[in-house]
């Protein structure tokens, strides 16, 4: 008892082709955040540190070093959405 063919999907071998408008309008949406998750990761990363500087009494420095934590990890956004539409 096997399956027979007319309940079988079939699989196309090409993909479906998207208009060029909607794909370009795709990746200039998706490449505009790269800015915003650039500066929101910074600020995250800042806001923490003042956070933890103030509130626990800490030195300058735990400010500083999230502050580059959030720099590093906006470039890292950065990184993966460029490699990701580079491909």
């Amino acid at each position: 008892m096997g399956l027979s063919d007319e309940y079988t999907p079939k699989v196309t071998d090409t993909p479906s082709k998207r208009s060029g408008l909607a794909d370009s309008m795709r990746q200039i949406g998706a490449l505009s955040t790269v800015g915003l998750s650039f500066v929101l990761a910074i600020a995250l990363g800042s806001g923490i540190g003042y956070l933890l500087m103030t509130k626990f009494e800490l030195g300058s420095w735990v400010f500083l070093l999230f502050f580059v934590f959030g720099v590093v990890a906006g470039i890292l956004n950065v990184y993966r959405t460029a490699s990701r539409f580079l491909e």
